[in-house]
């Protein structure tokens, strides 16, 4: 398998004091790590670095080989925040469109959509379970749909890594369990992902590997070997 993500003696600290420092893994293509911890840990963080939304205080991430600085290829990346519809509370904006938005790039800022992307937009639909919600305002939906409405719009340019920050937050567990097979399907189909969650023991029901921190790396190997961990030594969370 491919090193697709490279992470080497990463540090980052908001002032405070280190969040984390030192810390390498690689992650390789086609895998699903669920990276948990307990409040503080840095596991937004790591998240926030890996999406080029912060930058480190001291190491490196490269993706492909390159470092984020020189890294082009973002429509290779897929990112959720933490909570996403807590952004867009109450703006009328239909699935459909909150998906669409998914498209957008500097190179492409507005104007209707192709014929082409207007295909992608319904295959994401479908491929999520959104179809009949399609012309429902965001607001109207419950929190599992929200989620599923905020993947789709991650997945729809069809990127090979997705990052995700605790998908699962504020949804039932009913919900939480059909979102965790809907990624796990991702996945089978060859996008690697990385995943924020605090529930290690659903989460390491489609996830392949966890890293749990806490200010470092305090376990990092097969998910199934990490729950045992935990079980035993009440550790992560």
């Amino acid at each position: 398998m491919d090193k697709i993500i490279n992470v080497e003696n990463l540090g980052f600290d908001y002032g405070e004091g280190w969040v984390f420092h030192d810390l390498s893994l690689y992650i390789e293509a086609g895998d699903f790590v669920a990276v948990v911890g307990a409040n503080g840990a840095g596991k937004s963080t790591l998240l926030k670095l890996l999406a080029g939304i912060l930058a480190p205080a001291r190491g490196r991430i490269l993706f492909y080989g390159r470092p984020l600085s020189e890294f082009k290829e973002w429509e290779r990346v897929g990112y959720v925040p933490q909570n996403p519809a807590r952004q867009q509370k109450g703006f009328p904006i239909s699935v459909e469109e909150v998906v669409a938005l998914g498209l957008l790039s500097p190179q492409r800022l507005r104007g209707p959509l192709t014929a082409a992307e207007g295909r992608q937009v319904a295959a994401c639909l479908d491929q999520f379970g959104l179809r009949e919600l399609a012309g429902r305002r965001l607001g109207e939906l419950s929190g599992g749909q929200q989620q599923r409405a905020f993947l789709a719009r991650a997945m729809v340019k069809k990127p090979s890594i997705l990052l995700l920050d605790e998908p699962a937050s504020g949804v039932d567990a009913r919900a939480k369990a059909a979102l965790y097979q809907l990624l796990r399907q991702v996945n089978e189909d060859g996008v690697t992902i990385v995943m924020v969650s605090h529930d290690l023991e659903l989460a390491a029901q489609a996830a392949r590997h966890a890293l749990c921190l806490d200010h470092g790396i305090c376990f990092w190997g097969p998910a199934v070997s990490a729950l045992t961990h935990h079980h035993r030594h009440g550790t992560f969370l």
